[in-house]
């Protein structure tokens, strides 16, 4: 049975102010708008409007994401260690932000779209969503690799990590009410298409991107005696990081969790416009908009919720308890989603809500305990390369869930042509519904085994805190 513990106060060494977590924190909403956007319009854009292969789609969506994957563990590393008078993080993170609000709008204007039926080699649209998606990609990493690993290293204390990372996910939340029109917004009449919409659309959210993204940059200060450590390069970064059997463990419940979830989350849209809006692209905005926007308000509730449960018992208890509450809410959705009733999402899909954000912010808290074990064991503090691989392992699935998406999506049946001039056959929506479902609850069961077997429990974390301060006093 899990112990429950009193709530204690941080050491105030380790105490972080108000000011620095929330300036930190702000640079959650610029997170979720890169990450988002893209992952969002991009599908639904390029099959229904440029009439992209879907598996074509798939595979220009996978390609970036891959490419970007594979640059995560180098910026990391170079981030670990950049000795600057900016110190190792902020330089990234201010360069991530600008180029990634610059590009964003031109994924929207491939050339020579009337080649988009063409073989790969050929095809316009297709060839650009690869280029500007990876460049696009390349600017995430130099944002979020450097912008994560900063927020492991505001603090050494258990709780105060958790509390910490928590203000990246409430501002995290704030983006998510917006992600969700996204799509209707670019069906504004004022615009003449969709695509036009997305640009002007996506222009506005490079301004946010930019805001939020400075913000870190000039509240945060980085700690001098993390700076002061030595460099490592990366070749025995990458071995020392995945022979942490803690780390190898939580990596691989993230994996499966991404893969499971993700992998049939890009085809939501396509189920609300042709299964339960029947066609009606403004409906299925319409749905969209009200449902994330709801969930992204009770995912603040469920942030707080499952940031109280490892306060009070430990991260792993708050880990298993989000991962039900998203099973839970998984279950309902099947019943949910229903053209009878349009809405009837607002019932299962908040209760998602409710524990998957918080199962991301305890894995986040988990890393950095996992930087006191590295140290432990290699005397170095590599939080940069730590988050990097986290990135990589988020990219990596993200980069196959597009991919496997497009290709479930031509499994199903479904042809964008006969879409859009006689609607969807019901046995291929149904089809798509299954697939999304099914997907995403057997990921989350086969996460719930593996994450079984994480061993870094609060006493343990506190020993290693312990012998880590006795040894900086040895040293010092």
């Amino acid at each position: 049975m899990t112990k429950k513990h009193p709530v204690h106060k941080p050491d105030p060494g380790d105490r972080v102010p108000l000011l620095t977590r929330a300036g930190w924190g702000v640079g959650g909403f610029a997170d979720n708008c890169i990450m988002n956007v893209l992952n969002i319009l991009g599908l639904v854009l390029y099959v229904d409007f440029f009439r992209v292969n879907p598996v074509l789609a798939g595979i220009a969506m996978f390609f970036p994401r891959l490419f970007d994957a594979l640059t995560d563990p180098i910026v990391g590393n170079l981030s670990d260690n950049t000795r600057s008078r900016w110190g190792r993080r902020r330089p990234y993170i201010l360069l991530g932000a600008i180029t990634s609000a610059i590009v964003m709008p031109l994924l929207w204007m491939p050339p020579f779209v009337g080649t988009s039926g063409n073989p790969w080699y050929l095809n316009g649209p297709f060839l650009w969503l690869c280029f500007m998606g990876s460049l696009y990609a390349i600017a995430y990493t130099l944002f979020v690799v450097p912008y994560t690993a900063l927020g492991y290293e505001l603090t050494n204390d258990y709780d105060e990590r958790t509390r910490v990372l928590s203000s990246r996910f409430y501002a995290y939340l704030f983006a998510s009410m917006l992600m969700p029109w996204l799509y209707r917004l670019c069906k504004l009449e004022i615009f003449t298409d969709e695509v036009v919409g997305a640009r002007w659309v996506s222009a506005v959210v490079g301004v946010l991107i930019l805001i939020a993204g400075l913000i870190p940059v000039l509240v945060t200060r980085e700690r001098k005696d993390v700076e002061k450590k030595e460099t490592i390069n990366l070749i025995h970064a990458i071995r020392y990081t995945f022979s942490n059997k803690p780390f190898a463990i939580l990596l691989l419940a993230f994996l499966v969790v991404m893969v499971g979830l993700f992998s049939a989350w890009n085809l939501g849209l396509f189920i609300n416009i042709y299964y339960v809006a029947q066609g009606d692209k403004v409906l299925a905005g319409k749905i969209n908009g009200i449902v994330g926007s709801f969930c992204a308000v009770v995912s603040f509730v469920g942030v707080y919720l499952i940031s109280a449960i490892s306060v009070r018992f430990s991260k792993k208890s708050g880990m298993f308890a989000g991962l039900a509450l998203t099973l839970a809410g998984m279950i309902g959705a099947w019943f949910a989603i229903n053209p009878r009733w349009p809405y009837g999402q607002l019932i299962s899909n908040p209760v998602i809500a409710l524990g998957l954000q918080g199962c991301f912010l305890m894995i986040h808290s988990m890393v950095a305990d996992i930087c006191d074990e590295d140290e432990l064991r290699t005397g170095l503090r590599r939080e940069g390369m730590f988050g990097a691989v986290m990135s990589f392992t988020q990219k990596f699935a993200l980069a196959f869930t597009t991919l496997i998406g497009g290709g479930l999506l031509a499994l199903s049946g479904f042809d964008a042509e006969v879409a859009n001039t006689t609607g969807v056959p019901e046995e291929v929506a149904l089809r798509m519904k299954n697939m999304v479902l099914g997907f995403q609850a057997a990921g989350l069961i086969l996460s719930m085994i593996v994450f079984a077997f994480y061993p870094i429990s609060r006493e343990r974390a506190e020993e290693t805190r312990r012998q880590l301060q006795e040894r900086h006093a040895e040293n010092a």
